[in-house]
């Protein structure tokens, strides 16, 4: 959808809908309002290297700020001409903000900012970072509302950052991180996003140890989930792996707390928000090996349950494949540990292939009416049986004709999602998949081509999809002509002499 742009200071201080008519809004002027103007324009210095930046500079503000004092005069002289109407009223009604980058109004919890927190809202470099945060890295996170007040990257991360250090710290190093590529600043992504994510780091390690000795409060709960996401979504940017997976493991120990101390519910949304995501995290960087799985079926049950449609608009596959594959990789986790045998393993993952080759996808919900959300179902769900089909038998050639059909399947699936559609964005693990078994050099040619458009799309570039494609492709390439042997993609994902396998986040 075309971007809209930010609302009017006086719309954004009543959390209330904004016409963004130009130079002031319209339905501040029907109200007899003074309009507050909009957000300030960034001009740039440094150029940017690629993407749509490209020739851009890093932004600075280019006219002073309005403080606090002067939004609270406005507030007053607006309330004086605008006798007859209730605030409060408005904001009941309203239901959303038009945008997050300012705080939520505050609430007798949150009134008052930590003065650490504070101060570093003060800085100019907070302001641009957090700018750059919620106006081009939230909007990527998910598909369809990317740009609306609805998304909850913006409803949930932003206001929380402004209240937990350690979230900031997250969200300024991937703001840091993201930015410094884009304009080709070194020291912002070398230096200044290093030191936040440091930060980061620390304060989520401390936060988890202090959930083993005490109940944290539910802030603090939804921070640390919040925390590790950030952090797992800056591993990808940056290089698609996270170092000895301990981000998706840190926050299984906050989790069981959570549901010891109180279990999860609709109200928790938020929470649930952040778990679904980790819980599908957890599921790819177990694509890899399944011994690193690490989120349980409840779990996973829970979450499905109470996710709301945001679910499969963040992560592409419907919860009920997300379920099948969840339960599959865990009978491959128990039979990896020797806990089942080959007979029992065997039965599980074909009774799986049959749910999944059986599962109905035109009769499901989806987040929108949008017929393409079907072709998403469907390249999830033949990702997952062509994962089934190697977790069998990884060594199966892969000119096998069941193997691809579901590669045909997949390519199928995606070629109906134009570029500048959002749901391309979501595509990358079941293009990854097929892509691993392609062998055709037309359809391997059209794996990358999408993978660029989906970079150009978001420019977030996660190297490690195709890293390990060329990788895969290359030693098939230098078989022998009689050999037909597979070539399995997770051979290129195992590190030996480590203990602690790293995680490779295909998304």
């Amino acid at each position: 959808m075309p971007r809209q742009g930010p609302a009017c200071l006086t719309c954004r201080e009543k959390c209330r809908r904004c016409d963004r008519a130009r130079p002031n809004c319209h339905r501040c002027i029907s109200k007899g309002l003074v309009c507050g103007g909009y957000p300030e324009q960034f001009r740039f210095c440094g150029i940017a290297s690629r993407g749509k930046w490209k020739g851009a500079r890093i932004p600075v503000s280019a006219q002073r700020p309005r403080n606090t004092s002067e939004r609270v005069e406005s507030e007053r002289d607006n309330s004086r001409q605008q006798a007859t109407e209730s605030t409060d009223d408005t904001q009941r009604s309203s239901g959303e903000t038009d945008s997050l980058s300012h705080p939520e109004k505050p609430t007798a919890d949150t009134e008052e900012i930590p003065p650490d927190i504070a101060k570093i809202l003060r800085l100019p470099e907070t302001e641009t970072l957090l700018a750059h945060y919620d106006e081009y890295i939230c909007p990527h996170q998910i598909s369809e509302i990317g740009y609306n007040s609805t998304n909850p990257y913006r409803l949930y991360i932003i206001p929380l950052a402004r209240q937990q250090i350690g979230l900031l710290y997250a969200v300024l190093g991937l703001s840091a991180s993201h930015l410094g590529r884009l304009t080709g600043d070194q020291t912002m992504y070398e230096a200044t996003a290093v030191e936040y994510r440091m930060k980061a780091i620390r304060a989520l390690s401390e936060e988890i140890r202090r959930s083993q000795a005490s109940t944290l409060l539910e802030d603090e709960q939804d921070a640390v989930l919040a925390i590790i996401q950030v952090l797992l979504l800056h591993d990808i940017s940056e290089s698609g792996v996270s170092s000895h997976g301990i981000h998706i493991t840190g926050a299984m120990s906050v989790c069981k707390r959570l549901l010891i101390s109180e279990g999860l519910s609709g109200y928790r949304q938020r929470a649930v928000f952040f778990l679904g995501n980790l819980a599908w995290l957890d599921i790819v960087r177990a694509f890899a090996g399944p011994e690193r799985l690490c989120f349980s079926q409840d779990i996973r049950e829970l979450v499905a349950c109470a996710s709301e449609n945001t679910f499969e608009m963040v992560n592409g596959c419907h919860r009920e494949v997300f379920l099948i594959i969840g339960s599959v990789l865990e009978k491959a986790k128990e039979y990896t540990l020797g806990w089942l045998t080959w007979d029992e393993y065997q039965i599980a993952m074909l009774v799986a292939k049959h749910k999944l080759y059986s599962w109905d996808r035109t009769g499901k919900i989806y987040p929108s009416a949008d017929h393409r959300w079907l072709a998403v179902a469907e390249a999830f769900q033949f990702a997952c049986i062509l994962r089934i089909l190697r977790l069998l038998d990884h060594l199966r050639p892969a000119k096998d004709p069941e193997i691809q059909d579901c590669v045909a399947r997949i390519l199928d699936a995606t070629a109906t999602i134009s570029s500048e559609f959002s749901l391309l964005e979501l595509l990358i693990l079941p293009l990854f998949i097929a892509g691993a078994d392609s062998l055709s050099p037309h359809s391997q040619y059209y794996v990358l081509a999408r993978f660029k458009e989906i970079e150009r799309r978001s420019e977030f570039r996660n190297p490690v999809p195709r890293e390990l494609l060329e990788k895969v492709w290359a030693a098939r390439a230098a078989q022998s002509p009689d050999e037909d042997e597979n070539i399995s993609w997770t051979n290129f994902t195992h590190c030996p002499g480590i203990a602690r396998q790293h995680d490779y986040l295909i998304i």
